[in-house]
């Protein structure tokens, strides 16, 4: 029962008191003690008061409430960025030195591939091979690209060959082995992007500023939007001038993939960086929405191996980095590498491969690694290779293969 309806009750129950005279009531309420009125300014000043403490209670509230799910969200999450790394590492090339060295960081490396076709992405060599490293540690995205020509071990099946071959041979899962194996990295998960994923994605943060240096580099970039205007069915026009310009995604696509003005693969590799660079630092500074609208724009063109859970993992710990640095380095690295031709085909030779290793390492964990049993068996039959040394070319091959199929 509540209050009210007691004193209702309580009321009906009670029996009226007589009224007293008014001179009797003067009596027994004199001497009266007179009270000054509150004027409205201090009731004011009084609410105003009221209303500021109550605004800096709920306001710490707030700020407590957020920092303790933003701590057990961070929690969760970066304590479980390299889950994948338990039992059998074998299957994906990985190295139990690597996986231990991955396992100490709150770093993750995902490889990118980006491949000509569009229908059967996994019959093409792919024009652009990077590995993308979330770094949760110093709050850094990093960003490295391979060039597709280095010669690597693929397997026993088709021995050593350029790197870009691995997916050509098998798909994205042959070319995560072979990056793993040959640059002992501890990678489980891939992103594979066709033209259209490449166009979509720079048209959606507004294009992308690209430097043309030469006329010849400017020829080949308008042969290739021909091409690319052909496969993605869009009509970009011809650029018309060298230096500094904004251009979309076509344009982008087509300056990425000139190959043959300035130094070749060398370039090559610096015009994938920097276009990449943009379009991941853009789309770091959308509003929620428009990256979910990127996100969907973008998935009907791209292959993965990462659920929807984890590609939502990665978001939240990317939105909980203070900063977002990006970094970008190659491999090999400009010291560490040699052109050499094999059998009349020209391959990148890193040199050697186990000092690239390490380049790699002080980059992406920034602290020193020694590499593995099995990258420095092969580092070093490549060196037997070149050297004319080696008695037999498969001789890691056979040793190694029922770890690598």
């Amino acid at each position: 029962m509540n209050k009210r309806r007691k004193n209702v009750i309580e009321n009906r129950r009670t029996t009226p008191k007589k009224r007293q005279p008014r001179e009797s009531l003067r009596q027994e309420n004199s001497p009266q003690r007179i009270t000054a009125p509150v004027s409205r300014k201090n009731r004011k000043n009084k609410r105003r008061q009221g209303g500021f403490k109550k605004f800096f209670k709920t306001l710490i509230m707030l700020v407590i409430v957020l920092a303790l799910t933003g701590f057990a969200v961070n929690a969760f999450f970066l304590g479980n960025v390299n889950s994948d790394l338990h039992g059998n590492m074998s299957a994906y090339g990985i190295s139990s030195e690597a996986a231990a060295m991955a396992k100490q960081h709150k770093i993750v490396n995902v490889a990118v591939f980006g491949v000509d076709g569009r229908d059967d992405v996994e019959g093409d060599r792919t024009d652009t091979i990077m590995i993308a490293s979330a770094d949760y540690e110093h709050s850094k995205i990093k960003v490295t690209s391979l060039m597709r020509d280095t010669y690597v071990y693929v397997n026993k099946k088709y021995g050593y060959d350029k790197l870009n071959a691995a997916y050509a041979f098998g798909g994205p899962d042959l070319a995560l082995q072979t990056i793993n194996q040959n640059f002992d990295t501890a990678i489980t998960d891939y992103v594979t992007v066709d033209f259209d994923a490449m166009v979509t994605m720079v048209n959606a943060v507004d294009g992308v500023t690209i430097d043309i240096k030469t006329e010849e580099e400017l020829d080949w970039v308008n042969e290739y939007i021909n091409d690319v205007n052909e496969k993605v069915n869009t009509g970009s026009p011809h650029l018309e001038e060298t230096g500094s310009q904004l251009v979309d995604g076509s344009q982008a696509l087509a300056y990425c993939r000139v190959r043959y003005a300035g130094d070749g693969d060398f370039e090559r590799t610096q015009r994938q960086r920097a276009v990449f660079e943009q379009v991941l630092s853009k789309a770091l500074d959308l509003d929620l929405m428009a990256q979910y609208k990127l996100l969907m724009d973008t998935l009907p063109y791209v292959e993965t191996s990462l659920s929807t859970l984890e590609i939502m993992k990665y978001a939240a710990n990317l939105a909980f980095m203070p900063s977002k640095d990006i970094e970008q380095t190659r491999l090999p690295a400009d010291e560490l590498i040699s052109l050499d031709m094999l059998d009349g085909v020209s391959y990148v030779i890193p040199d050697t491969l186990t000092e690239n290793i390490k380049e790699l390492y002080t980059f992406i964990y920034e602290e020193s690694y020694t590499p593995s049993t099995t990258a420095t068996e092969i580092s070093d039959e490549i060196q037997d290779t070149l050297n004319g040394t080696s008695d037999d070319e498969y001789s890691y091959l056979e040793e190694a293969t029922n770890n690598y199929k």
